[in-house]
């Protein structure tokens, strides 16, 4: 004889405590999640009915979701506007603000972008013409300059030479 008696047997029979339970573990537990449904459904219903408004045999207004007999002319009434948002014309201002500083913003980067083309621009004009001024002081034999009263002068070795320093100079800060 075994010390476990019912060792390897199936209870094909619930202990007391697993009966009555369904899945969600109590009795009540699904029995909650129907009421639960069903209550939403009735507080959702009168939101999408359609309301009609008529007049009676006694000469009474009558509003009602039901239509009314086919004899009776009625009309469709629109429901209620939303409610009023409290904060829409300080939440329509800050929007015009965002948008105005972002048009101001697109404003300014495009003057920078542009200011920024017109530098790099001037600055490549700049390094062309520095570079033939230097051309020109290096292969030209008789480098011919004028003086303040426009006479010409022709430069000798040692102005030539001083000359193509500074226009080096100037290549070197316009050809960057």
């Amino acid at each position: 004889m075994t010390p476990f008696p019912n060792a390897g047997a199936i209870n094909s029979t619930p202990s007391s405590r697993q009966r009555g339970r369904g899945r969600t573990g109590s009795p009540g537990a699904a029995a909650f999640a129907v009421a639960i449904a069903v209550a939403l459904l009735v507080v959702a219903a009168p939101a999408g009915a359609t309301m009609y408004k008529w007049v009676d045999k006694n000469g009474k207004v009558v509003y009602s979701d039901q239509p009314p007999p086919a004899d009776v002319k009625s009309e469709i009434v629109k429901p209620p506007p939303p409610p009023v948002n409290p904060n829409a014309a300080r939440e329509l201002a800050d929007k015009e603000l965002e948008i105005r500083q972002r048009d101001k913003k697109r404003a300014d980067d495009a003057q920078t972008a542009e200011k920024a083309r017109a530098e790099a621009t001037r600055q490549r004009e700049n390094c062309v013409q520095a570079r033939g001024q230097l051309q020109a002081l290096q292969q030209s034999a008789n480098v011919v300059r004028y003086n303040e009263k426009g006479e010409r002068i022709v430069l000798d070795d040692a102005a030539r030479r001083e000359a193509t320093e500074r226009q080096q100079q100037a290549v070197l800060e316009n050809c960057k």
